[in-house]
């Protein structure tokens, strides 16, 4: 997708009645809240539960705006801001748990080397913020230190799979369709997706049961995606986890950052940190599907071409976000330097990178709900295992491809050295 934007231009038909886009200006608009465009097809292949839509399957627009209501008060930022979801204190809480877990099993040694595979602990982790925000209660990933009732397992088997109806979401009508329903998750499953469910079901009731259920799946598996992206462009920059390393120090010397967990203002306040998530964040978009929307009556004028009714305009995130006009020519590099060199060049420049890197969350009436959970997670992660931690890189990302399924999205197994960076 990178390389279709970089050859064709902003707009490329993909398909009979496709579109692909990667004008920011473009996907802003017909995300406006008050726009006349409408969920494609794609959203169709969102849907969990049979018979269920959530906040991302339901096309309705009535129905998703209802949806979007229900589900913001817990992730809204004002909340987050205030420290009145309680939500902070699960990210504090888990964190401590992933430190002990490390302490505990995964140091090594001379001559001892104990690999710790980041793939899976960054989702143990994800999975068990949300379960411990929502429940009180974390599901015990990080606890056991094992993929418990095989979910992790059996959702990256199901990511390609997702990934092909995406591109072809015609086809979910007939999977959702008897018998082949009868083969999706439910609650009375003993593993995977149905065995969460009937967990997240036994604490609440149903509607909140759907709704806790949208949070566990697609919060856990897009941060846990940028957790370990980031993490990966870190141990293969020296300079870029030094600079940060040395930035974490500082903190902790001159007082200004907390013990025994860093508190997500403070963090905020780290601009090289915050360098590292937003670049993160550019080079690996956590979600890369084309988020399709469907062109209004009486059609549209796109990047100047005219667009008749019912053209589904699809999102070119990963393009978007390596484009040499907004980025600079090194747009394919890690280099979160970047974002401190807007911040000097003054003006509009910082607006403009911190406004297209937002696309990621989505905008107007489709933006994620949890962003500010997502962006509170990295925050105080990438401090707390920055700090005592030297990580040096053993193997390589697996790389699993689609046409939307982007390169080295699944995880990677580093070392952990004994010796902390900070006593």
């Amino acid at each position: 997708m990178i390389e279709v934007a970089e050859k064709y231009g902003p707009l490329v038909r993909i398909g009979p009645n496709d579109l692909l886009c990667t004008d920011p200006d473009t996907l802003r608009r017909i995300s406006a809240v008050r726009s006349l465009y409408t969920k494609g097809e794609f959203y169709e292949t969102g849907r969990i539960i049979p018979g269920h839509n959530n906040v991302v399957s339901e096309r309705d627009e009535t129905k998703h705006k209802a949806l979007r209501a229900k589900m913001a008060g817990a992730a809204s930022s004002h909340m987050l801001d205030n420290g009145t979801s309680g939500f902070e204190d699960s990210v504090d809480r888990q964190l401590l748990e992933l430190v002990a877990l490390i302490d505990r099993k995964y140091l090594s040694e001379d001559g001892i080397f104990r690999p710790f595979d980041l793939c899976a602990k960054a989702h143990f982790f994800s999975l068990d913020v949300i379960s411990d925000s929502s429940f009180s209660t974390a599901f015990g990933f990080l606890v056991e230190d094992r993929d418990l009732h095989r979910f992790i397992e059996i959702n990256d088997s199901a990511v390609p799979i997702m990934n092909f109806l995406q591109a072809m979401p015609w086809l979910s009508s007939i999977v959702h369709s008897w018998p082949l329903r009868l083969a999706l998750p439910n609650d009375g499953d003993r593993v995977g997706l149905g065995r969460l469910m009937g967990t997240t079901c036994y604490f609440t009731h149903s509607m909140s049961c759907l709704i806790l259920i949208d949070f566990s799946v697609a919060g856990s598996i897009t941060t846990a995606a940028a957790i370990r992206h980031t993490f990966l462009a870190l141990m293969s920059n020296p300079m870029a986890y030094a600079r940060l390393q040395k930035e974490i120090d500082d903190g902790i010397n001159g007082g200004s950052i907390s013990s025994p967990i860093i508190a997500d203002a403070e963090a905020q306040a780290l601009p090289y940190l915050q360098a590292v998530i937003r670049e993160g964040l550019r080079m690996w978009p956590p979600t890369t599907g084309l988020g399709s929307k469907q062109v209004p009556k009486a059609g549209d004028v796109i990047c100047g071409y005219t667009v008749p009714e019912g053209t589904r305009i699809a999102n070119n995130f990963s393009g978007i976000m390596r484009v040499k006009s907004i980025w600079g020519d090194d747009s394919h590099v890690f280099r979160p330097e970047r974002w401190l060199e807007a911040e000097t060049e003054g003006g509009d420049r910082t607006v403009l990178l911190n406004s297209v890197l937002d696309l990621d969350f989505g905008s107007g009436k489709y933006q994620c709900l949890g962003k500010r959970i997502a962006l509170t997670e990295l925050n105080k992660l990438f401090v707390e295992v920055s700090l005592y931690y030297s990580r040096p890189l053993v193997s390589k990302f697996m790389r699993l491809c689609g046409l939307t399924l982007p390169p080295s999205y699944f995880g990677d197994t580093t070392l952990l050295s004994s010796t902390p960076k900070v006593q």
